[in-house]
């Protein structure tokens, strides 16, 4: 089987860390990004185990899982530069909670309040790219791209020039996607639905005309209840949850034209 921990496993497992004694925080951080760089490739294990320890062994051995059974992929080189590119912009002073939020576009307050939500980086990355923000911040640390300080912040390693310039590639065993449960009363994405797909559409227009993620406009939640209900005014729109008066006025009348060929 194929070696993977999800998000929350490693979270614990640093969390922990951080709730140790000081002398014994470094070395402990050390273990854990060892065995992050060991679960998450999609290379040869042996080799990232001899190479730990000191050697310089083949690519290939031949005999691990990864070898004898190579696991699905993704490049994940230009979301490390994003990555990178938020750590230097926010001071290189934040650990990796902050830098997602800012590449997310999650407005925080302590997102707000240092200014980082007027960054070029900030809101950068989409859905499908949030799910490997993780994983690729360990790959940074594997490879010494990120290093943190004694306060866990995360700042410029030696290698990461390289990865910046685009003269080094990082690839990760693409990690299994969790199904949401819907929260409970809620409905899941409706399938096959053509107003929900017609709404997603006309979000994934207005993001990408306003340069910002699609949550940012509406998050599904909102569109669900749009399809359920299929409001065609500005009023009747107005009492759709998540939906703002400034939102409202700045999007109301493209979702309803979305909405009319259906109503």
């Amino acid at each position: 089987a194929h070696l993977f921990w999800s998000a929350g496993d490693f979270g614990q497992a640093r969390q922990w860390v951080e709730e140790m004694e000081e002398h014994r925080r470094d070395a402990e951080r050390q273990r854990l990004t060892a065995l992050s760089g060991l679960v998450e490739t999609a290379g040869c294990r042996r080799a990232v185990l001899l190479r730990h320890f000191g050697e310089s062994p083949p690519e290939i051995c031949g005999n691990c899982d990864n070898c004898l059974s190579p696991p699905a992929t993704v490049d994940v080189s230009q979301l490390a530069q994003k990555y990178l590119s938020a750590v230097y912009r926010t001071g290189q002073s934040f650990g990796t909670g902050h830098v997602e939020a800012v590449l997310t576009g999650r407005k925080l307050e302590r997102v707000e309040a240092r200014g980082h939500d007027q960054l070029s980086v900030f809101g950068i990355v989409d859905d499908a790219e949030a799910r490997l923000l993780k994983p690729v911040s360990r790959a940074l640390l594997v490879r010494e791209a990120l290093v943190t300080n004694e306060h866990g912040a995360l700042m410029m390693g030696p290698q990461a020039r390289g990865i910046l310039r685009g003269e080094e590639s990082i690839i990760l065993a693409d990690p299994p996607r969790r199904e949401k449960r819907a929260k409970k009363g809620q409905a899941a994405n409706p399938v096959d639905d053509p107003l929900f797909d017609a709404l997603r559409a006309c979000r994934r227009r207005l993001a990408q005309e306003n340069d910002v993620p699609p949550y940012v406009i509406f998050h599904d939640s909102t569109l669900r209840e749009m399809a359920e209900l299929r409001p065609t005014s500005l009023a009747a729109m107005g009492r759709v949850s998540g939906i703002g008066q400034r939102k409202l006025e700045a999007y109301g009348e493209d979702f309803i034209a979305a909405i009319v060929p259906f109503a």
